[in-house]
């Protein structure tokens, strides 16, 4: 996979600005110090402590550490337990918090330059991420879309693995629509800072392409859904 170069670091920097650290909870695991096998070891004992703990370590970490962690496959476990968590649902709000703290791992890692370069480089990842949609927990699906777009905004292939991934989860979810998931959310909230996720994420997804006969093509797939329609009655 080809992954333009030019300018990565600044929209790199960009990105981290835009994603910004997320407020720390209270109560987590003193992993200051810690070595990524100790992280890992942790991640198979799931809690909002140990997620927590391990948030503030990842967005702490150098180059040298979020790439041992990766490579012992931390972001897989994340996606994993993440994933797990999603199929619950969310009756109980112990289990709502600990998907949130699981995303919130997730964010941190692909705040790094080396975390997202490791999951553009890395086909699947997008697509285990989506299956975080599976929820009713807005915050959480909140957040799918933010990282979403920040990937169409990263680069092209950034861009290509949100639209593949858009793809299979219409596959999986037997929509006829790509963007149906995206246009469906948007019509059935009221959540105001979810409507301005979900309207960030259409405008990433549109500009994310460089030809504009690409861009024209996408913003008419969001025109077919009803998007002008939704504009105006937000308005």
């Amino acid at each position: 996979m080809s992954v333009k170069k030019e300018g990565a670091h600044k929209k790199w920097a960009a990105l981290k600005e835009k994603l910004g650290p997320q407020e720390t909870d209270q109560s987590e695991a003193n992993l200051e110090n810690a070595e990524p096998e100790l992280c890992i070891r942790l991640l198979q004992m799931p809690s909002v402590v140990n997620y927590s703990g391990l948030k503030k370590r990842l967005e702490n970490s150098d180059d040298t550490w979020m790439v041992q962690f990766l490579e012992l496959c931390g972001l897989d476990l994340l996606l994993e337990a993440l994933d797990r968590l999603s199929g619950r649902g969310v009756a109980r709000i112990s289990d709502a918090l600990l998907q949130l703290t699981c995303i919130n791992c997730v964010r941190a890692v692909m705040n790094s330059h080396k975390g997202i370069e490791y999951i553009v480089s890395n086909e699947g990842y997008v697509r285990k991420l989506f299956q975080a949609l599976d929820t009713t927990n807005v915050m959480v699906k909140k957040q799918v879309f933010e990282l979403l777009a920040a990937l169409c905004i990263y680069s092209s292939d950034g861009h290509a693995l949100a639209l593949d991934a858009l793809d299979h989860y219409k596959s999986v979810k037997n929509q006829q629509y790509r963007f149906s998931v995206i246009m469906n959310e948007l019509s059935n909230t009221d959540n105001v800072p979810y409507m301005v996720t979900l309207l960030s994420a259409i405008n990433a997804i549109i500009l994310g392409k460089e030809e504009l006969r690409t861009r024209t093509q996408i913003r008419n797939e969001f025109i077919g859904l009803q998007l002008l329609d939704i504009l105006d009655k937000l308005r």
